[in-house]
């Protein structure tokens, strides 16, 4: 049985047929023994009265004493066993009574014509037809008085036989009830407990694990119900390890990466510290700005990375304007590309269409900001760096930048989306995150990310493309803007 729901109610429905059938008929078989020796006793009976008032009555119908049914020796042993039936008749016949009285109602003294042994020469009760309940030595009978034209009839029954058959029949309802309640409950506990027994075995190994296993559950025998817990805590697991995993990672890249800068301050802070003259105090120093400059820059770069790639970095889903997030991302590079005398024109794209897009604000300027600081930086001084947006014939929307740099050959196109990755030999100071973060950032938001060549050959063009199912097109209130646009 794989599920524990079924498991219990099977189990449940089987233990009752067994149980209780076992004792309804164990209460059956008693009463209908119980039933069988009255009725047994009742038809023996039956049976000595209708010899003496059909077959003797011609015979002895004129005698003066009563005619008296007598009942075998053996019956009226008191030793004799009560439940058992003989050839001679059974012991309840010493139970039942009877007595014929000849004249009718009209009668002064009616004359006693037949009785049982068992029945006194006195009437059971007066005669008058009906029910009556009567004590005789200590005895309650039950009495019944039937007039029957001249004559009359009165039959008895001892209250203890009845009593005794009542008690019988009570016990056999009741002795399922008080042995077979506790065989039930027993059986129910060992069939619950063998349910429930995946439940415990997975309490157990939690309870056993220690803190840094991160390896799948496994368990012996998982039914339907456990099968979702076991599956959710393997994908706690496995996010956790995951989670510990990206860290070792990041500890040990930040451990790397920050080697060389922080060796390179430390030989400028000692040349500072041994300069001769205070020209060279102040190159030294001027060293070591640029180098803490680029330490900062790696060190948010790769806490950027690290948000953005942890289980916590799902995009607020906002609806936005992507010009509007593209123009102040470049708003805030212009001190960066005047020092090197660039300038960043944005082409703004179809007028009216404020590129309606479901994300996160924050993570898409962290887009654009990297990609022109990538291009920035690749980028000769006094060139220009482009970025412009436009829709594809499906809606989609597109966003591009193109710098004027050396460019980036094919073979290391898809490689320099992978962390820390630097051209061989490349000019520039980055960290080699910026178009890991790129990436990142775009497959969060529904997008991708590639890079070729610009139409005039010179440099490289780096563009990201949304669906058209995260864009909204004409979503956003129309924004009035020139479509070439410098800075």
């Amino acid at each position: 049985m794989k599920s524990i729901r079924g498991l219990l109610l099977w189990g449940t429905f089987i233990t009752l047929i067994v149980v209780l059938g076992g004792a309804g008929w164990l209460g059956f078989k008693s009463g209908r023994d119980e039933a069988e020796e009255l009725f047994d006793a009742r038809l023996a009976t039956s049976a000595r009265v209708l010899d003496i008032l059909v077959a003797q009555q011609v015979e002895i119908a004129t005698v003066d004493d009563p005619i008296v049914i007598d009942i075998p020796a053996p019956l009226k042993d008191p030793f004799a066993d009560p439940d058992e039936s003989t050839p001679l008749g059974h012991y309840y016949e010493t139970s039942i009574a009877f007595q014929v009285w000849n004249g009718g109602e009209s009668a002064i003294r009616p004359k006693l014509m037949a009785r049982s042994a068992s029945a006194p020469i006195e009437p059971f009760a007066p005669l008058q037809p009906g029910w009556s309940d009567r004590t005789l030595d200590g005895r309650i009978w039950r009495v019944f008085v039937l007039a029957t034209g001249h004559s009359w009839v009165a039959v008895a029954e001892r209250d203890d036989a009845r009593s005794e058959l009542t008690q019988k029949l009570a016990f056999a309802a009741t002795t399922p009830l008080l042995v077979g309640g506790p065989v039930l409950l027993a059986l129910l506990s060992l069939l619950i407990r063998y349910g429930l027994a995946p439940l415990s075995e997975l309490a157990r190994r939690l309870e056993t694990r220690k803190p840094d296993a991160l390896l799948p559950l496994q368990l012996e025998r998982a039914p339907d119900e456990v099968i979702p817990v076991v599956a959710a805590l393997n994908g706690l697991l496995g996010r956790t390890r995951e989670a510990f995993e990206r860290e070792r990672r990041f500890i040990d890249a930040a451990a790397h990466e920050l080697r060389t800068p922080l060796a390179a301050l430390k030989i400028h802070a000692q040349n500072a510290a041994a300069a001769h003259d205070e020209q060279s105090r102040r190159n030294s120093m001027a060293r070591m700005l640029d180098g803490l400059d680029r330490t900062t820059h790696l060190a948010s770069q790769m806490l950027a990375y690290s948000r953005i790639t942890g289980p916590a970095a799902k995009p607020a889903e906002q609806q936005l304007s992507l010009r509007t997030i593209v123009g102040e991302a470049l708003d805030q590079m212009r001190h960066a590309a005047s020092t090197k005398e660039q300038q960043i024109v944005f082409d703004g794209g179809e007028p009216g269409d404020g590129y309606a897009l479901l994300g996160d604000p924050a993570q898409l300027a962290s887009l654009v900001r990297n990609l022109i600081d990538n291009a920035s930086q690749y980028s000769p001084p006094g060139s220009p760096v482009r970025a412009r947006l436009s829709r594809g014939l499906d809606r989609s929307i597109h966003f591009e930048v193109i710098d004027s740099g050396p460019g980036i050959p094919p073979e290391l196109r898809e490689r320099v989306f992978e962390s820390y990755f630097r051209i061989p030999g490349s000019a520039g100071s980055g960290s080699g995150l910026g178009l890991a973060i790129v990436r990142e950032i775009a497959h969060r938001h529904g997008g991708r990310v590639g890079i070729d060549s610009p139409e005039q050959g010179v440099g490289t063009r780096v563009h990201v493309i949304f669906d058209a199912a995260g864009a909204q097109s004409g979503a956003l209130k129309p924004e009035a803007e020139p479509a070439d646009k410098p800075l």
